[in-house]
């Protein structure tokens, strides 16, 4: 199973007088939201969809190639575009979301982030979409739901899963509380063909209260389901067959192991794993029943996940870690596709987007670390590739900071990767530093073009983001050895980066600032908090000051009993731990003394704004210098451009202020 990704992003800088440089670019053309981003191709190969977003207001645009021209433009009002996709030729699905308030919650914070399909006839001139599934009054009060399958065999239709009540597994007590929490709940992941003309739903399978999720062969028809007790610890696989569940694998709960899909002889499923080793491998496990196999294995990286087709539904390619991410292709049409597409642009990362049924025209999309992402059409039958369009067309012609790998070592030996921008024109030699750890904690930055850390890089900062224990992708030991190690193991190979670009004279140690968001909000104040020598100032945006209070915050939205509360528990540490409670921030106010920007969403929902709320009114207690901004109506993303530009701005100044 995979750990619930709870949080998220960052880190920032520090000193006197910075080095001149080119005049960069205004904050605006960092913050702004790609003038192009998800971009896709129809089945034929004759459309294409995007989202465009330069000024805050998401506009989905479909155009057709034969004419030319856009055949529609849609805006979703009040919703953030998330994601798009073709059902067929004619079907165009809009994921979004949109952050609302229930009022009938106990939960303190009770903004909530609801997620909702919609499907709309690019053909026709109404333009008017049809919510999917949810818009059922049993199931209105869901945040969510997912697409199993965009292509089943019955046309017309795609298969959704979402959470629906069922009286009959739900038990209360005789003051009508709900008896035993999860198990008594009522609420059971369900299966359900949705007809995508009216986009009501036919339920297909039922769960139980302990499903987890669902593996559909390429049909729709479900294959297997995964279950979570949250009362023996144990994991489960139940495999379908005639019309019963029959179960093929139960073992204690293991974070590190992860059913992904059906395997391409639709006999067994794919399930990834380390099973005891160093490095994360795909292994099969036949629905009939039986032992794990060992089906493929990189030589000298974890494989990070599976690409499925979306017409077939089988596995097309191994993605693979380390530190350039890359994919090894099953589907040997696809593997020669990325050979032409990569020859065709040397010293870019290429990543193919999405593809026609009859492989004739692909979306690739091109970009390198130091520069935005492009998007092609190419077309094999004509032998061209076409500029689409471009992510950021204002930092087409500007000079971005170059990244490269690096490494160092821990205290402890072990050997910490890490990603170093350094700012364009300059001499890397006693520079600003902005040491800028990713959120997660376990997810990983890579060479891809990141706005912020360009943003950093183009105001004369290196910049410096460390793949520390518990990062995602560089083997499993590294992964196991940040559990339960925030404030510890994680900050000592944070803070291990900046000794070393200090001792290679490459970072001034007098100008070193750690910004980060989520998880790395919350690195960047327990930076000052228990390395108050190391750094000159401190930023979080949407970050973490108090461990327990955010556990508080899970438990109370999830239960005791929820996933999200036990991967808590099991992966970060009991928040009565006197350990948990020390490595807070907010319980070490009095060691701080660098100046701190504390930036918060308003609508957060994965880290709530009391805790840059709480901590501000800590700090200011105490006399610590620092700001507090709120972002209103902005998500834990930072969705909108507004936004992005505001907290720009702001840590620009700050950086400005400080460092000098």
């Amino acid at each position: 199973m995979k750990p619930s990704a709870v949080l998220w992003f960052i880190a920032a800088l520090a000193g006197p007088c910075l080095p001149a440089v080119a005049a960069p670019p205004p904050a605006s053309a960092f913050a702004a939201l790609p003038e192009m981003s998800r971009v896709r191709l129809s089945p034929n190969g004759e459309r294409v969809a995007w989202v465009n977003d330069p000024g805050g207001t998401p506009l989905v645009v479909v155009f057709d190639l034969a004419t030319g021209k856009d055949l529609k433009r849609m805006q979703p009002s009040h919703s953030r575009v998330r994601d798009l996709d073709w059902a067929d030729d004619r079907t165009l699905i809009i994921s979004v979301s949109r952050s609302l308030t229930s009022a009938a919650t106990k939960v303190r914070e009770e903004t909530y982030e609801f997620e909702r399909y919609l499907a709309i006839d690019v053909e026709d001139p109404s333009g008017e979409a049809r919510s999917l599934l949810m818009e059922h009054p049993e199931r209105e009060m869901v945040t969510a739901a997912s697409i199993e399958r965009l292509h089943p065999a019955k046309p017309g239709t795609i298969v959704m899963s979402t959470y629906q009540f069922a009286g009959t597994a739900y038990r209360s007590t005789m003051d009508s509380r709900i008896s035993g929490g999860r198990k008594d709940s009522g609420w059971q992941l369900s299966l359900f063909e949705v007809e995508l003309a009216t986009g009501k739903g036919r339920l297909l399978e039922s769960g139980t209260v302990n499903t987890d999720a669902w593996i559909l062969d390429p049909s729709g028809r479900p294959v297997a389901r995964t279950e979570w007790d949250p009362e023996s610890l144990r994991f489960s696989i139940l495999a379908k067959q005639g019309e019963s569940w029959r179960s093929i694998f139960s073992e204690p709960l293991d974070y590190e192991f992860d059913v992904i899909g059906l395997a391409g002889d639709g006999q067994s499923l794919l399930v990834r794993s380390p099973r005891g080793g160093d490095r994360f491998k795909i292994w099969t496990l036949p629905l009939a029943g039986g032992s794990l196999s060992l089906l493929y294995e990189h030589p000298d990286f974890d494989v990070t996940s599976l690409q499925f087709d979306r017409f077939t539904g089988l596995p097309t390619a191994y993605w693979t870690g380390g530190p350039v991410p890359d994919a090894v292709w099953v589907d040997p049409k696809m593997d020669a596709i990325q050979k032409a597409v990569s020859k065709a642009f040397p010293g870019k990362t290429t990543a193919i987007f999405d593809r026609s049924a009859d492989y004739k025209r692909i979306i690739a999309e091109v970009e390198g670390p130091s520069s935005a992402p492009v998007y092609f059409l190419v077309d094999f039958a004509k032998g061209s590739a076409d500029i689409i369009g471009e992510a950021y067309p204002s930092l087409a012609d500007v000079a971005l900071g170059a990244i490269e790998s690096i490494g160092y070592k821990a205290p402890d030996g072990v050997e910490i990767p890490a990603y170093l921008t350094l700012p364009p024109g300059l001499t890397p030699k006693m520079l600003p530093l902005v040491v800028f750890p990713h959120g997660g904690p376990y997810a990983r930055d890579t060479t891809d073009f990141d706005w912020w850390a360009q943003f950093l890089a183009t105001r004369g900062y290196a910049v410096l983001q460390p793949q520390f224990r518990g990062s995602w992708g560089f083997g499993a030991d590294l992964y196991r050895a940040g559990h339960r190690q925030w404030g510890r193991g994680m900050q000592d190979d944070i803070d291990a980066g900046v000794r070393d670009l200090v001792e290679r004279g490459i970072a001034d140690p007098k100008r070193v600032c750690i910004v980060g968001a989520s998880y790395g909000g919350y690195a960047a104040l327990a930076g000052v908090a228990f390395s108050p020598e190391l750094y000159a100032c401190a930023a979080s945006v949407n970050g973490v000051a108090d461990i327990p209070q955010l556990a508080g915050f899970i438990r109370e939205r999830g239960g005791d009993d929820s996933q999200s509360y036990r991967s808590f528990r099991d992966l970060i540490g009991n928040p009565s731990d006197q350990d948990i409670i020390a490595f807070s921030p907010s319980r070490a106010i009095d060691r701080i003394r660098a100046p701190i920007l504390l930036v918060h969403a308003a609508n957060d929902t994965v880290v709530p704004p009391s805790q840059s709320r709480n901590f501000a009114r800590l700090l200011a207690e105490k006399g610590k210098r620092h700001e507090l901004v709120e972002l209103p109506g902005e998500d834990h993303l930072l969705s909108s451009a507004a936004s992005r530009l505001t907290m720009l701005k702001r840590l620009e100044a700050f950086l400005e202020a400080n460092l000098r």
